[in-house]
């Protein structure tokens, strides 16, 4: 894949974080949420959460992911991201996540990034599909 390809991607889910929508699993059964994911230039992604939340329990059971972005009203711009979340507990992470977030994570977390409840998700893609335009089609990435 082509660096101009990755930056594509990246901001396409930068653009559509608003429109972000984030699969675990319960057993067999696919579950699907809204998420505002916080999307770095490198294509890191990461998920705060809180740690007793049906997501942390599903995904200790079963770390498959998907995590769809698109934008609104018609999805002419799109990434579909597979693969696993892991959940991370180290303390220096947690906080560089809190600080890089692109909105204030106090009012879920009001004891900050040291509260038991803090959680964060790093999303490990195996497999991105996307498109920038509906003329161009669909891509796959692979990391």
């Amino acid at each position: 894949m082509s660096l101009s390809d990755k930056k594509r991607i990246v901001k396409i889910m930068k653009e559509t974080l608003n429109h972000a929508y984030f699969a675990t699993c319960e057993g067999s059964q696919p579950i699907i949420r809204s998420m505002t994911p916080v999307i770095e230039s490198d294509m890191t992604i990461w998920i705060i959460t809180f740690s007793n939340s049906r997501k942390v329990k599903q995904i200790k059971k079963n770390p498959k992911i998907c995590l769809f972005f698109t934008k609104q009203p018609n999805g002419d711009k799109t990434a579909i991201v597979l693969g696993k979340a892991k959940i991370i507990s180290d303390l220096k992470t947690k906080e560089y996540v809190w600080k890089t977030a692109h909105y204030d994570p106090t009012s879920y977390f009001p004891k900050g990034p040291t509260s038991k409840e803090f959680c964060v998700l790093k999303i490990m893609p195996t497999k991105i599909e996307w498109w920038s335009d509906w003329k161009t089609g669909r891509k796959i990435y692979k990391p």
